[in-house]
């Protein structure tokens, strides 16, 4: 038995950051190194059934306080000693709860278990099923979900010109028809005979970029589109000038940024190789995040969402982001009057300006880590210099 634990406590480990605290008879206390900020902590019950050890999330604190989270570990300790394993019992009643008999119940139901906490960007599978997936065949009871389901499904985002994500929905349709038929919930796979084929095909290597005419026109089309915001355009010059990925510059928020010094401190959490970055600011950024500061008006975001309530099938639901939405860059974009210029994505843009990087003359060591890529071969292992000074030159230049 651990010493005794009081919220108390319970308060004062919230917020020295991560934590594993038990409680008592395999009660566990557990927060993450972000709990602090988001009020995000559980608990969890831990139990052996049939000698495999197995966890059950009881609830968040402080909804749900020590002293009901006592109670009712005591309650499901009682229903494993009676052979029930409790992990299962909560997902048997949470698919009777959600509905998940049909296809968006599934869905929740296979990305909460496989996804919600195991990747880093989840919002990407999120986004996928919510735009593409759900609309089509969402209301569908999955027992009835047959072939033709599933090709209607990959046909509408093919014809919408996404074959790379018909590639995705594909992938994630077969798993979670996995997740059901594992579960006896359905008979069979309906997507077990697709292959990529049947979807976007086979994806061949990235290779768009822009060409200095084509970065000329899109220079051209921004300012003089209506529909295009100065804060579009001064998101996609800071894309191509700062050589950060889409999430990393839309979700920024002014406290990583020291104007005086003209550095942007990118955390570790935010960024794709797991390391915090330090990137150099030029003048000409400098100027543009002066200007944004303004159309932000107060709020924490380089990008504030000015949309907070969005309204889905009559539904008003609260804005998933409190920065602007990763999906409407990409159809503003889409919507430019560009003649003679092939379709492009914010994706392209770390490319094109690796690409013009290498046209300029600058080391290839120092644009890979201008874009934040880790060097390759020994030199990746030995040479853990920051080349912040190079960077500002190659950034400016």
């Amino acid at each position: 038995m651990t010493d005794r634990v009081t919220d108390k406590k319970l308060l004062a480990s919230r917020a020295s950051g991560a934590t594993t605290r038990g409680v008592g008879d395999g009660l566990t206390f557990v927060s993450s190194p972000r709990s602090a900020a988001l009020g995000k902590a559980s608990w969890v019950l831990r139990y052996r059934v049939a000698g495999l050890q197995r966890e059950l999330t009881l609830g968040r604190y402080p909804d749900l306080t020590l002293k009901a989270a006592r109670e009712l570990a005591r309650q499901k300790r009682l229903l494993v000693q009676h052979g029930i394993d409790v992990a299962v019992q909560k997902q048997v009643e949470k698919l009777a709860i959600l509905e998940q008999h049909n296809v968006s119940g599934l869905a929740q139901a296979w990305y909460e278990r496989h996804i919600a906490n195991r990747l880093k960007h989840p919002g990407v599978v999120e986004r996928v099923i919510r735009n593409y997936i759900k609309p089509t065949i969402g209301k569908l009871p999955i027992s009835e979900v047959r072939p033709a389901h599933i090709d209607l499904v990959l046909a509408r985002i093919v014809a919408a010109g996404a074959p790379t994500v018909a590639n995705e929905a594909l992938r994630y349709l077969f798993r979670m028809f996995h997740f059901a038929a594992k579960r006896r919930w359905i008979e069979g796979n309906p997507v077990a005979g697709f292959d990529l084929s049947d979807a976007g095909g086979s994806e061949s290597p990235r290779k768009r970029w822009l060409s200095r005419d084509e970065l000329g026109a899109l220079l051209d089309a921004m300012p003089a589109t209506d529909s295009f915001s100065r804060q579009r355009e001064l998101a996609v010059l800071l894309l191509l000038a700062l050589c950060v990925r889409k999430m990393e510059l839309l979700g920024a928020k002014w406290s990583d940024f020291d104007l005086e010094r003209s550095v942007w401190s990118l955390h570790q959490s935010r960024t794709k190789t797991e390391q915090t970055i330090q990137i150099p600011l030029c003048p000409a950024v400098i100027t543009w995040l002066h200007e944004l500061r303004v159309f932000a008006a107060g709020s924490p975001y380089l990008f504030p969402s000015r949309l907070q309530i969005r309204v889905r099938n009559g539904v008003a639901r609260s804005n998933r982001f409190g920065h602007i939405s990763p999906d409407r860059l990409n159809l503003a974009l889409k919507r430019l009057p560009m003649p003679g210029v092939k379709h492009f994505t914010v994706h392209h843009m770390r490319r094109t300006a690796r690409t013009h990087l290498a046209g300029m003359g600058i080391d290839w060591h120092i644009a890979e880590r201008v874009l934040s890529h880790k060097l390759a071969g020994t030199q990746g292992i030995y040479d853990l210099h920051d080349y912040f000074t190079e960077r500002r030159m190659a950034l400016s230049k």
